[in-house]
């Protein structure tokens, strides 16, 4: 699976390196679950891979299925039940995370204890699902009203964020943060669009052996691209996925690339396999590289404002640095 990405595309074996926290049949504060709504909940034009249930006037008791705890948790909405490693402690601030990492859990991918979510006692379940969770809905849309969205990339839970804010009440937050982000890039855009225009940028990463490059489908493309960059059109046109895979013998594909940018986690470092791209003889030899054009973007596979924001002050750090060379 392409770098992070088999996280949120089902190989359910690797999700188990994630943290596992929460312990089922344990306690939440009360005064911690409760949902503070700011508009009104709706259920919106969303693909859903199951949908049951009247939608709560004011969902205050989240159970947080697949992909969804990283929302939810940034929307200030502290679930009463999980999926085991729902919540990684690496794609939250700490402050988020010390008031999420003791949620119980209510089940895993493998399946659904229903007796742990009549315990946490929930008004909403709330997930994503692909196919590839083997979690009986019906079973507890039976109780509780249950909205899972579809998704197909791992861009699909970022794009499912607006959906999640929208049925916890919670869109009027979404909004302004999401208004805030696009600004910030535009911003970018008008001080330094004209010369990063006809500059080519390339996104890449390193995960089992295996290059992978950012293609249009990717956020990174989407961010670069609103900030003003161009992009390495051999993966801009009507690509498969998010991601294409660029083997170590062709690297000097890379050759005409102005810029280069590789994955970087939230707190600035580097993984081991990410590292031995970066020392890959090939790699060290791309005249971006060579130039000093190479720079680090955190947040790539993670799917929040806070990563979001991240990325944008690595673009705008790349802009900079590239505008002045």
């Amino acid at each position: 699976m392409p770098r992070t990405f088999a996280r949120a595309l089902g190989v359910v074996a690797a999700i188990s390196l994630l943290s596992l926290t929460g312990c089922a049949g344990a306690a939440v504060p009360e005064e911690t679950t409760e949902n503070v709504v700011e508009s009104a909940p709706a259920d919106v034009a969303a693909d859903y891979f199951f949908e049951s249930g009247e939608l709560p006037e004011k969902p205050e008791r989240i159970v947080a299925l697949w992909r969804t705890g990283s929302s939810l948790a940034e929307l200030g909405v502290v679930a009463t039940g999980q999926l085991t490693g729902e919540y990684a402690q690496g794609e939250l601030s700490a402050e988020v995370w010390d008031l999420v990492k003791d949620i119980p859990t209510v089940g895993s991918w493998d399946g659904i204890n229903i007796e742990d979510v009549i315990a946490a006692d929930p008004d909403l379940i709330i997930g994503m699902d692909h196919g590839g969770l083997d979690i009986d809905y019906s079973e507890i849309a039976e109780l509780y009203p249950v909205r899972i969205l579809k998704i197909a990339e791992p861009t699909d839970v970022w794009r499912n964020y607006g959906a999640i804010a929208s049925l916890v009440g919670k869109s009027a937050d979404f909004d302004t943060q999401l208004a805030a982000l696009d600004a910030r890039l535009e911003k970018i855009n008008g001080e330094f669009g004209d010369e990063l225009g006809s500059a080519l940028a390339t996104a890449v990463g390193l995960t089992e052996g295996s290059v992978w490059v950012d293609t249009s489908k990717a956020l990174s493309y989407e961010r670069l691209s609103a900030a003003g960059f161009g992009y390495n059109p051999d993966y801009t046109d009507n690509p498969e996925r998010y991601v294409s895979e660029l083997t170590l013998e062709n690297l000097p594909s890379l050759a005409g690339q102005d810029l280069i940018f590789y994955d970087a986690e939230l707190d600035g470092s580097v993984s081991a396999e990410v590292q031995t791209l970066l020392d890959e003889p090939a790699f060290r030899e791309l005249p971006a590289v060579k130039a000093g054009h190479l720079y680090p973007l955190r947040g790539a596979t993670v799917y929040n404002f806070e990563a979001a924001n991240l990325m944008v002050d690595d673009i705008l750090a790349a802009a900079k640095a590239y505008t002045e060379r």
